[in-house]
């Protein structure tokens, strides 16, 4: 069987995804195993899953995924590297995918994407050493390495690939590959070859990002309607298959099931941490001197940002960020404040994922688990249950932080009582 690997958060799943998938229907074939690694209840940005894990995995499995596998929290929020590596990983530990593919604002650039992936994977001394000059004189790190690269390679156009979010990302996949692809996937006549990426557009983009439709929804929200939904649910029929309209509207009719930042970093920032610089210190991501300014920017307006709403907690992180502590890390370190996450996390991440956790599967899905017994690297978590099996220290602590992100989750989007190990595996036709 055609395997194809993709990584996702789909927060929310928009007819951009909804198109991808078609479209690597169409290039594998419909028989083909399309196998999601799907981030949990708080993603890249530092920001909350706007529904739940499982409500998006199902989503995904209606759309043509075939078999979810949540990417653990501990690489879920954190930089771009330790993602793209954290998914690849989790990808590659199952045995089974043979393809990787991904979204890009230069899919024409693909070759040259596995390029700059290849000569950052190698890490040259030149590379490093200029980046870091270019930082000393006031550059972001994002910008200290486009430009790096330029000057390493003579090729400017090389450089342009690290300027755009979506390439960033892809570069990093592509880079987690050139390290960790060791040629495990295998292949039906039972020799190992390496994995395949492919690069694809961003379908739907000119219409609307994720991001721009969470904007909206929260700004629907903000207007209190009252009972009125039905303006937002027109905006959202243009922009999301039926199945995620549904789950939206289902969740603001109810009144919970549905997350912004806005609505729990304020309540992050109550934190004991945020009143102790020395224990801020030792969070995670709190380095650089964020932890300081911090502190100091809560202590000089302590009740503004306390306030529910878009601008006060916006106004607040942008207050803080400069080029080495853009908006995006601040976020994540709050984030990791807030759950308690210390320096050693990265000890955490760089020892890899250590587990498969399935959130759903299809009737194909179930005949890749069933594939995976024989090849998969790491021990599969189909029933939550299954977490208590395990007895890797490093996988008992990614698995903590697992449960804990999603009861945080839990509580702040309406549902205090429910447990991670009450939630059964979704089983799609």
């Amino acid at each position: 069987m055609e395997t194809c690997g993709l990584i996702a958060e789909y927060n929310p799943f928009h007819n951009g995804h909804k198109q991808q998938l078609q479209v690597i229907r169409e290039q594998f074939g419909p028989e083909a195993g399309v196998v999601i690694c799907l981030s949990g209840p708080f993603c890249q940005r530092g920001i909350p899953a706007l529904l739940d894990k499982g409500v998006r995995a199902h989503i995904a499995l209606s759309m043509g995924a075939d078999l979810i596998l949540e990417l653990p929290q501990a690489f879920a929020v954190t930089s771009a590297e330790r993602f793209a590596e954290g998914a690849v990983q989790t990808l590659l530990a199952t045995g089974i995918v043979r393809n990787i593919a991904y979204g890009t604002e230069q899919p024409e650039q693909h070759e040259n994407i596995r390029n700059v992936a290849a000569i950052l994977a190698d890490e040259p001394p030149e590379l490093g050493e200029i980046i870091r000059n270019h930082i000393a004189l006031g550059t972001g790190f994002a910008a200290a390495r486009s430009q790096a690269l330029d000057h390493i390679t003579g090729n400017p156009s090389l450089g342009a690939l690290l300027r755009d979010s979506n390439t960033i990302l892809a570069v990093e996949y592509e880079k987690a590959l050139v390290r960790y692809n060791y040629g495990a996937t295998v292949q039906d006549n039972g020799h190992p070859a390496p994995v395949t990426t492919h690069a694809f557009p961003l379908f739907d983009k000119e219409k609307m990002s994720a991001s721009a439709i969470r904007d909206r929804i929260w700004e629907a929200l903000e207007l209190d309607r009252g009972e009125d939904y039905l303006p937002l649910m027109r905006t959202l029929a243009l922009l999301l298959p039926p199945a995620s309209v549904a789950a939206v509207m289902d969740a603001v009719t109810r009144g919970k099931g549905l997350l912004f930042d806005e609505m729990i970093a304020p309540l992050f920032l109550l934190a004991p941490v945020f009143s102790h610089l020395d224990r801020l210190k030792q969070i995670h991501g709190m380095q650089g001197g964020l932890a300081e300014r911090l502190v100091n920017a809560f202590r000089d307006d302590p009740t503004s940002v306390l306030q529910t709403g878009t601008t006060p907690y916006e106004t607040f992180v942008r207050s803080l960020a400069t080029r080495n502590h853009p908006a995006s890390r601040i976020r994540r370190a709050i984030i990791s404040a807030a759950m308690g996450i210390e320096n050693d996390h990265n000890a955490l991440t760089k020892i890899g994922p250590t587990y498969l956790r399935v959130l759903g599967f299809t009737k194909r899905g179930k005949r890749l688990l069933s594939f995976m017994r024989h090849t998969a690297s790491l021990p599969t978590i189909v029933n939550t249950s299954d977490f208590r099996k395990l007895e890797d220290p490093s996988a008992i602590a990614q698995a903590k932080l697992d449960l804990h992100a999603q009861a945080v989750w839990n509580l702040h989007a309406g549902y205090p009582d429910r447990s991670e190990f009450m939630r059964d595996v979704l089983q799609a036709r």
